[in-house]
């Protein structure tokens, strides 16, 4: 928008105007007006002028700044480089008054974009180094910023941009930043607020590149291992303070120049445990952001030092010290204390395999394993959970999901599944089954003297209603995560992984999805009454059809009837996921080709089926049947019964009955059929009849068709000339009658094992050579030589463009 600066001095020269000031320049930085494409240069000087003005003046250097802050960002390369130093030199004013704890947070962040943009360009970045970085460092880590955590997070993100863009000028003062972080460990806004301890942890992962980076980076690739082995070591003595009274825990010796930490002293143990605590969580932040952060060399990552760490810690759990006989309260806290531990240390294992990757292939079993020792200890037995009702540790065991989804995708099909898949798939699919409870109850009012209306009729009470307070959003966070996890499973390892797990998976979502498909309410199987885990049981439908198992047949006919009732969710993400899905199965329903998958052994699949489930039977008690079945039809069970149909199998489905459907039932439009399965060896078409006949039909290709044959090689397609095509022709037009036969017919005789010469058939090259015997028709010329099927079909042929004349 033109000429929006024309209104500047309207809110810089009037004290009414200045306390809408923030208003116009949100208004400023929508427009882009001070940016060389809309603002001209007059007015762009002239708003400078202003600017530089209200800095010299110490009364409305705060207006300036504010100023400053839009106009850095949308000026030219010239009025930046010509004001960056002296526009750096006036701010920097700002943290020397008396009001520096008030306008230190706006100060601080125009200083940190000053020099993120001085940093490209040499020569300013030159006279920032020798005048202004060192004495900005030290005005930084004066005590008195770090008090309030308002401030603090902004002096610390400046602090940060320093170090980054200007690590090698704060190499002189590298001692007082170290000094006045380490001093941060320990405080207490540092647990309360998330923000603060990342610009802590951003700041920390910053001091290796702080100083000379030595040739070719040695310098820097030195203090990076130095740094990281430190971290770990105070990670150590941390774990050695807090589980001191644990025996079941080792000591482990820390090195001879671990982190100089301040000292923790406490008379009273909770509280000494509790600020352990925290130093422990910023320690592994610190040690996170080391590991992700970019940095000018390549790093030297001690991989065995951190999963040594790692696993030290998820060895313990919190139900094996809580339950121990000699428990006292230090101990109970320490269990209350381990899941937030053990969530901090899965982000060190996060980013270590985010780092290394490959790297970790050759201790892919011992990753596998912490993953999976984390959800067994925060497993919640079947038998004990409750509808509506949110399980204990479902953030650490969503966590761990998330971190395993990253652990697969970065090492896929070698990611160390071999011997936990059982235990794995089993803890994945308890988290996505339905809950039902086990006992129903339906309550009766007794028979009573109502009151009689005028009509004659007594007046009966309303039946009771049994309520119970359920959290319709229980569980559903670590379903979404559980679902995730199994769609990237089997879209790395599909393949790989046993067909009687393929089979459980498909019973199990099959289920789920075609009882929403017939119409159930939502909120009666939670937690899928929540949009993310309909989707994601979506997509682990498709990933179920494209990677499916090589012994198990994939639920192909299932998931197009069922992703096409999933159009019609009423959260347009689902929906938009079931279009996505269909589009990508498209290529398997309507293929442009044959398959290429073998034959599937029916005595194969019947072993399949007669293995055990991952579950041992709890899916049927907490999944309701929707599928058809078999089995013939059972009276409806008593009011108090506690007995549940057993759940749908794929391989009950092989023979559905007959049923009868309502008008407007979704099943009298929907049909279901069994998956489509490759014929068995018995059943396959056979080229040969039971007389011990060769049958023409199979052997005579269509015009235009190469035949391979397998004795022979393969040869370069041909296509069939002009008269192997009016033979085929000929032996497939239907006899004429009498009336309709020429008058002078081409004279025929019948032939025994003997082929016509000049009429070869195209298969014959590929034959054996002991033939049965076959009745063949031979055509004789007539006295002009010229074959006169020939003239009779020409009309006919003529339609044919791909038969060569």
């Amino acid at each position: 928008m033109d000429g929006l600066l024309n209104l500047l001095p309207l809110y810089t020269e009037s004290v009414e105007g200045e306390h809408n000031l923030g208003q116009f320049l949100e208004t400023c930085r929508a427009h882009q007006s001070f940016g060389e494409l809309v603002a001209n240069e007059i007015d762009l000087n002239h708003a400078v002028g202003v600017i530089n003005a209200k800095l010299n003046n110490p009364d409305s250097r705060t207006e300036g700044a504010l100023l400053l802050d839009v106009v850095i960002t949308q000026c030219g390369t010239d009025t930046f480089t010509s004001n960056c130093v002296l526009w750096t030199q006036q701010v920097m004013r700002l943290l020397h008054g008396p009001s520096k704890v008030n306008v230190g947070p706006t100060a601080c962040k125009v200083l940190g974009k000053l020099l993120a943009f001085s940093s490209q360009f040499p020569e300013l970045s030159r006279q920032l180094s020798t005048t202004v970085i060192s004495q900005l460092v030290a005005l930084l880590c004066e005590p008195e910023f770090l008090q309030k955590a308002s401030i603090t997070v902004h002096v610390l993100e400046c602090l940060k941009t320093c170090m980054k863009y200007y690590g090698n000028p704060c190499g002189t003062v590298k001692g007082t930043i170290e000094r006045s972080l380490l001093s941060l460990i320990d405080w207490d806004e540092m647990a309360t607020d998330p923000s603060l301890r990342a610009t802590w942890a951003a700041c920390m992962a910053q001091l290796p590149s702080v100083g000379g980076s030595g040739s070719q980076g040695a310098q820097h690739r030195s203090n990076w291992i130095e740094f990281c082995v430190q971290l770990v070591d105070s990670i150590h003595g941390t774990i050695n303070g807090m589980f001191r009274n644990i025996e079941e825990l080792k000591t482990q010796e820390a090195s001879s120049n671990p982190l100089k930490l301040p000292a923790l002293q406490h008379k009273n143990p909770m509280v000494l445990l509790h600020d352990q605590q925290r130093r422990f969580i910023n320690l592994c932040a610190a040690l996170v952001l080391l590991l992700t952060e970019p940095f000018p060399v390549a790093k030297n990552v001690p991989i065995d030092r951190l999963l040594a760490m790692i696993s030290r810690l998820l060895a313990l759990n919190s139900k094996s010290l809580s339950k121990t006989a000699r428990a006292n309260f230090e101990q109970l806290t320490l269990a209350s204390i381990i899941p937030d531990l053990q969530s901090s240390v899965l982000d060190v294992l996060k980013s270590l395999v985010a780092v290394c990757r490959s790297q970790l292939l050759t201790r892919a079993t011992t990753v596998m394993n912490l993953f999976v020792q984390v959800l067994q200890w925060t497993f919640t037995p079947l038998d004990r959970r409750r509808v509506g009702v949110e399980r204990p540790y479902g953030k650490l065991r969503s966590q761990v999901y998330r971190n395993l989804c990253l652990w697969v995708a970065a090492s896929r099909s070698a990611c160390g599944l071999g011997k936990c898949v059982d235990v794995l798939f089993s803890q994945l699919l308890s988290d996505i089954l339905v809950h039902r409870d086990t006992v129903q109850l339906l309550t009766v009012n007794p028979p009573s003297n109502g009151k009689t209306t005028k009509k004659g009729k007594k007046k009966m009470d309303t039946p009771g209603v049994i309520l119970q307070k359920d959290d319709l959003k229980a569980n559903a966070d670590v379903c979404q995560m559980a679902l995730q996890c199994l769609s990237t499973i089997l879209l790395c390892c599909g393949p790989r992984i046993k067909p009687t797990i393929h089979k459980e998976v498909q019973e199990i979502v099959l289920s789920i999805l075609v009882e929403i498909m017939n119409g159930a309410e939502l909120n009666t199987i939670l937690p899928y009454n929540d949009p993310r885990c309909r989707a994601g049981l979506y997509q682990l439908l498709e990933k179920l059809v494209l990677c499916p198992s090589p012994q198990w047949p994939a639920p192909l006919n299932y998931a197009s009837a069922v992703l096409n009732n999933g159009l019609n969710d009423p959260n347009l993400e689902v929906s938009t996921r079931c279009i996505e899905a269909l589009a990508s199965i498209q290529s398997i329903v309507r293929p442009r080709g044959p398959t290429l998958n073998f034959a599937m052994e029916m005595k194969q699949l019947r072993s399949i089926q007669q293995e055990a489930p991952l579950l041992n039977g709890w899916a049927a008690k907490m999944v309701e049947p929707s599928l058809p079945t078999s089995a013939p039809s059972q009276p409806a069970p008593a009011a108090m019964s506690i007995e549940k149909p057993p759940v749908v199998a794929i391989d009950q489905l092989s023979t559905p009955p007959r049923r009868q459907f309502a008008p407007n039932s979704v099943e009298s439009t929907v049909e279901i059929r069994q998956p489509e399965t490759s014929p068995p060896p018995s059943k396959r078409l056979s080229l040969t009849k039971t007389n011990g006949e060769h049958n023409d039909d199979f052997l005579t290709p269509p015009m235009g068709v190469t035949t391979i044959s397998s004795e022979s090689p393969v040869k370069s397609p041909r296509v069939m000339t002009r008269k192997e095509a009016l033979k085929v022709l000929a032996s497939a037009m239907p006899p004429q009658s009498a009336k309709e036969q020429s008058p002078n017919p081409p004279k025929t005789k019948q032939t025994k094992n003997k082929a016509s010469p000049a009429r070869k058939r195209p298969l014959d090259d590929s034959k054996p050579t002991a033939e049965p015997l076959q009745e063949k028709m031979e055509t004789e010329e007539t006295d002009n030589g010229v074959d006169e099927l020939d003239d009779t079909l020409d009309d006919m042929l003529a339609s044919f463009h791909d038969v060569p004349a």
